[in-house]
């Protein structure tokens, strides 16, 4: 026997003795679909409405922090700018230095703020869709659905199989807000 037929038979093997298999190829069932709009229903839920207004008034918050710091270099740059016919030449190298390395540790802070609230906004928005995946199942389950379809990947389909209004309505219910969570420096 060769390997092909030896693996294809192998698989005859597993398929004839596993019993859920087994019923799945004996009694094969029609689908039973619906239809969600996944996106809508995550765009416009109430859950993700508040994280983006968290999003908005951290990313405000830090921009006027950053703004104060960045006038604050600024106003070093002059300060340097005004000593250089002052001071020795080691020394307003010195002060550059120390300047250099101010604006450097400004733009780490900087950076390490937009990557954690961009983690912080990733992490909520999965919340959200882990919640709503857990929706869609419960709403298969009452239905007797055993296909779910993304509406976006269909041309046309019967109004009565969308339930985007429904799993709407149900992520509200049970995740009406989360929480953003930004780890501090």
């Amino acid at each position: 026997m060769t390997c092909r037929r030896f693996a294809i038979a192998a698989v005859a093997a597993i398929l004839a003795l596993h019993p859920a298999l087994r019923s799945v190829a004996a009694d094969p069932q029609p689908p039973v679909i619906i239809v969600v709009d996944f996106q809508k229903i995550v765009r416009e839920s109430a859950a993700a409405a508040a994280v983006q207004a968290q999003i908005d008034e951290l990313r405000n918050a830090y921009q006027e922090e950053f703004g104060v710091i960045e006038d604050e270099l600024r106003g070093i740059e002059s300060q340097l700018t005004e000593l250089r016919a002052t001071v020795t030449d080691d020394e307003f190298v010195q002060r550059r230095r120390d300047f250099e390395l101010q604006v450097t540790e400004a733009q780490r802070r900087a950076q390490y703020r937009r990557a954690a609230m961009d983690r912080a906004l990733d992490d909520a928005m999965d919340r959200v869709q882990e919640t709503l995946l857990e929706v869609i199942e419960g709403i298969a389950e009452q239905q007797g659905a055993n296909l779910v379809i993304n509406r976006t990947q269909l041309v046309l389909a019967n109004q009565a199989l969308d339930f985007t209004t429904e799993a709407l309505a149900e992520l509200n219910q049970q995740l009406p807000f989360v929480n953003v969570v930004v780890p501090e420096q």
